[in-house]
C-alpha cells in the first residue's frame, strides 16, 4: 500500500510538471498526452459517459445496478468435484480408458493419474473439463460404477475477477503516462525517478496479470477428481454343524492344555537347573574330602 501511494505521488508530480510546462509556454489549457491518457482510466469509473456536447449519455455498461462491472465479463465460477466409485473386479483398466475417452469427448484432458498395484486395483484420476461440459462429464463418470462418495462445490470469483481487471487498467494507464514522461525527461535525475516509478508499476501489472491467468484457468477448466476401486468380495460366513463346533472346541482345549504345560515347564527349568548345579557341587565336595581312618585303642591285660 505504501509503495502504491509513493508511485501515485510520483505520477501526480510528474503530470503536474508536464501541465505546468504546457501552461507556462502558451497559457493554454492542458490537452497533452498525459491528460489524454488519464481520461480513459477515469471514464471507466464514471457512472455516465459524456457526449461531445457535454450532455450525459446515460449509464454505461461499466455501472449496472449500482455495482461496478466491466464489459465482456460474465459469471466466473470455479467448479470442482470429488467422486468415489466402485467397479467390478477385473474391469479397472477398461474403466480407466473410459475416463480418458469421456474427458476427450468433452474437450478435456487427464491432468494426473495414479494406480495402486495388487489383486484388486484402485487409483485416482484427475480430469480437467471445460466449465460448460462439467455437468455432462460428471454424469458420465458417475455412471461408470457404484458411487460411494460425492462432493461438488462451486466458488463465485466474478467480483474478484472484475476487481483485478479494473486495477489492471488503472496500472496500465499509469504505465503509459510514465513511458511518455520517460521520453520527455531532460536530466538523468528525472529519468531515474520516472524509471523507478515505472518499475514498481510494471511489477504490479505482472502480479495482477498472473492472478488473472490463474483465475482464468480455474474458471475455464473445471476439476473432477475420480477415485476408482475394484469391488472386493465379501467372505460368506457359513454356520458350522454341532459336531464340527464340538471338534473345534476339543482341539482348542487340547492346545490350551499343551500351552499351559509348556509355560509351566518353562517356569520350572530355572529351578531344575539350580537343583542340578547344587547336586553336582555337593558330589564334587564329597569326592574331594579326605577319608579319615578310625584309630583302635588296645587295652592292657
Amino acid at each position: 500500500m505504501f509503495r502504491r501511494k509513493m508511485v501515485g505521488a510520483l505520477v501526480l508530480l510528474a503530470v503536474a510538471g508536464v501541465v505546468g510546462a504546457a501552461c507556462g509556454g502558451g497559457g493554454r489549457a492542458s490537452t497533452g498526452p498525459a491528460a489524454a491518457k488519464f481520461a480513459p482510466a477515469r471514464g471507466a469509473l464514471d457512472v455516465g459517459a459524456q457526449t461531445d456536447e457535454g450532455h450525459a449519455a446515460g449509464p454505461t455498461p461499466a455501472a449496472v445496478g449500482g455495482e461496478f462491472q466491466l464489459t465482456g465479463v460474465g459469471p466466473r465460477i470455479i467448479k470442482t468435484a470429488a467422486i468415489s466409485i466402485e467397479v467390478k473386479h477385473g474391469s479397472f483398466e477398461q474403466h480407466a480408458q473410459d475416463v480418458t475417452l469421456i474427458a476427450s469427448r468433452h474437450g478435456g484432458f487427464i491432468a494426473s493419474s495414479r494406480t495402486s498395484e495388487g489383486k484388486f486395483l484402485s487409483g485416482t484420476i484427475v480430469v480437467r473439463i471445460p466449465a460448460a461440459q462439467f455437468e455432462a462429464a460428471l454424469g458420465e463418470l458417475t455412471a461408470l460404477g457404484k458411487v460411494t462418495g460425492e462432493q461438488i462445490s462451486g466458488q463465485d470469483v466474478t467480483a474478484q475477477f472484475v476487481d483485478l481487471q479494473a486495477r489492471l487498467r488503472n496500472w496500465e494507464a499509469q504505465e503509459d503516462v510514465l513511458l511518455k514522461l520517460m521520453a520527455k525527461s531532460r536530466t538523468i535525475e528525472e529519468s531515474l525517478k520516472v524509471q523507478r516509478a515505472l518499475q514498481d508499476v510494471q511489477l504490479a501489472i505482472e502480479e495482477i496479470r498472473g492472478q488473472l491467468r490463474v483465475l482464468g484457468d480455474q474458471t475455464d477448466l473445471s476439476t473432477i477428481t475420480l477415485a476408482m476401486a475394484e469391488k472386493r468380495p465379501v467372505p460368506s460366513a457359513k454356520k458350522a454343524s454341532p459336531f464340527v463346533r464340538s471338534w473345534r472346541a476339543a482341539v482348542h482345549g487340547t492346545l490350551a492344555v499343551l500351552t499351559a504345560i509348556i509355560v509351566g515347564f518353562g517356569y520350572m527349568v530355572p529351578v531344575l537347573l539350580i537343583g542340578l548345579a547344587a547336586g553336582v557341587v555337593l558330589f564334587i565336595y564329597r569326592r574331594a574330602r579326605p577319608k579319615t581312618v578310625p584309630v583302635t585303642v588296645k587295652q592292657e591285660s
